[in-house]
């Protein structure tokens, strides 16, 4: 199998070893139009086109270092230092004309042309932050910064057109530093885009920030977005706070300059959700059994950014749990929701805010003694989760609390524990009726958001003893 996949990346690497790259119309415009006046064209205005074209970019950094050499010939790293050497009137005169994507794939393959476009605004995106923060560190060299960052992920983009330039086209593609070798770039590139390089503090600071422009898209409050900036917090020496202050303005100065540049997608999905009153999702009511596929997953994903942000700006306990309570109810379609607050005193649990009862319902005022042991007293134990479900309802009915029993009566519901850094403060309880059943795609999604929760209110907790 390994012999296979080293032939396939070899037949890769010789299909892309110097066969011209297309590049995008947009580029290709601009050239033409710079042609007419090549003569008071600066080299910095041709370097700023070809810096938003990630296929041009890896086309004129592969040429410039393909050259032939002397002795005294050095590496070309800056896109403005390769147009230079070229010359404007060559450079324009050369790819003015060149080959397109869109020429290629339009219009029979919008599909793919749009897999395109989202790759080559992510480098976009890439290469700004990945500028910015490295500003923040004061690096003396940002070609190379700029240029790892635009050709990041350069393989998946060849992958996409290299069927419409051959049809038989190896469909293997070689991992980027193969590529980036092959090509002789230099290697204070190729040392940012590897993962196995030496680590630096520009590349550890380059590989947290590079793939936030993939990471964000699959929503703000993944684990793997806060570790990033985490790390690029530590690389900076600045607070968290203020990385992310960082990132929230260059992605709306980003949005604001790219706009709504195409038909097939906008960069406006990387903006920040902000807490507030959102539109009630339209639910479909053709069964009573719940199905995944009905919940508008555009709604689910704006309440937790919403309650995502709210942590990160230290909203008060109620704010948080009032957006909690509204990604299950309005985000994920769950009936019947209720925080039950510690009451230490007591020794017990009370419902403290509640959705999706009238006001006289007994869930209003639930409250669960903690006496005695059950299913809910084990999650106060440490931070953890319980679903009940058809398939283990006869081992868990006898350790549900009376109480729960009696007054709710739902065979099937799941639970939480909320803590603030290690002590429990209550307990979120969530069902989809009273002969409703919690599926496996509501109990992901719920431990999702009690997490939110419980990092949110863990946040605001160190804010208020500051």
């Amino acid at each position: 199998m390994a012999n296979v996949k080293s032939t396939a990346h070899h037949a890769w690497l010789q299909f892309w070893e110097r066969r011209a790259i297309p590049i995008l119309q947009e580029s290709r415009n601009q050239l033409m139009g710079m042609m007419r006046r090549a003569e008071i064209i600066r080299p910095a205005e041709v370097a700023d086109v070809v810096a938003r074209d990630p296929l041009l970019t890896a086309q004129i950094l592969r040429m410039i270092n393909q050259r032939e050499r002397t002795s005294l010939s050095s590496d070309v790293v800056a896109i403005e230092a390769a147009i230079m050497l070229i010359g404007v009137a060559p450079f324009l005169e050369r790819f003015a004309r060149a080959q397109t994507v869109e020429s290629l794939m339009l219009p029979a393959h919008q599909h793919e042309y749009g897999n395109l476009l989202r790759l080559v605004f992510e480098a976009r995106l890439a290469r700004r932050l990945a500028s910015f923060y490295a500003n923040k560190r004061f690096d003396a060299k940002l070609g190379e910064i700029q240029a790892a960052a635009m050709l990041s992920h350069i393989a998946d983009l060849l992958l996409i057109v290299s069927p419409f330039l051959e049809e038989k086209a190896p469909q293997v593609a070689a991992d980027v530093p193969e590529l980036l070798s092959l090509w002789q770039i230099p290697e204070p590139i190729q040392a940012l885009v590897r993962t196995d390089a030496e680590p630096s503090t520009r590349s550890v600071l380059q590989h947290a920030v590079v793939p936030l422009a993939r990471l964000l898209a699959k929503g703000w409050w993944q684990d793997d977005v806060q570790q990033k900036l985490t790390t690029t917090a530590a690389v900076l020496n600045l607070p968290f706070e203020e990385v992310w202050s960082f990132l929230t303005k260059q992605l709306l100065a980003f949005t604001r300059k790219e706009g709504r540049s195409n038909q097939l997608y906008s960069p406006a999905r990387w903006l920040a959700m902000l807490p507030g009153e959102w539109p009630k999702p339209t639910i479909a009511k053709a069964s009573s059994q719940f199905d995944a596929n009905v919940i508008v997953k555009d709604v689910l994903a704006e309440r937790m950014q919403a309650l995502h942000l709210a942590g990160i700006q230290g909203a008060p306990t109620n704010q948080v749990m009032t957006l909690a309570v509204r990604a299950l109810s309005e985000g994920l379609a769950m009936q019947r929701i209720a925080f039950t607050l510690l009451m230490a005193a007591e020794n017990a649990l009370r419902a403290r805010y509640v959705q999706g009862v009238a006001p006289t319902d007994s869930l209003q005022t639930l409250k669960i003694s903690l006496e005695k042991q059950h299913v809910l007293t084990k999650l106060l134990q440490k931070p953890q989760s319980f679903w009940l479900n058809a398939a283990n309802y006869a081992q868990f009915a006898p350790h549900l609390p009376v109480e729960l029993v009696e007054q709710i009566g739902a065979k099937s519901f799941c639970a939480m524990s909320i803590f603030v850094g290690d002590k429990p403060v209550g307990l979120i309880y969530a069902d989809c009726g009273l002969s409703g059943e919690v599926s496996e795609f509501h109990y992901q999604h719920f431990k999702q958001i009690c997490l939110l929760a419980s990092k949110a209110l863990a946040h605001n907790a160190r804010r208020t003893s500051v």
